[in-house]
């Protein structure tokens, strides 16, 4: 069971539900839900500190989001969009170097 919880928290449904809140909060521009889907992101981002070459900005993928999620909060949404695009873009990197295996 603690095997699933693990698998499910640092894994993918948790990437996409964060990626899927983050999307609705830059769309309804609602900040809570980029900073909850911050929230959802840290775990992978975790992860990530862990991998070559990522080690160093692992940490700093949750706080492009809260970044985002203040500037929705200043009404300045492009600056919103370019915070959070590094989150989308890492995501689906790793999902294609996963799918492409």
């Amino acid at each position: 069971m603690s095997d699933l919880l693990i698998q499910i928290v640092f894994g993918w449904p948790f990437i996409i539900l964060s990626l899927l809140v983050s999307l609705v909060g830059l769309i309804t521009k609602r900040y809570w839900l980029l900073l909850t889907g911050a929230v959802l992101f840290a775990p992978f981002s975790y992860y990530l500190s862990g991998a070559p070459g990522i080690r160093e900005i692992g940490f700093a993928f949750p706080l492009f989001q809260a970044g985002a999620a203040f500037a929705v909060r200043a009404n300045k949404m492009i600056l919103a969009w370019i915070l959070a695009l590094p989150v989308f873009l890492i995501s689906a990197s790793i999902a294609f170097v996963v799918l492409t295996q």
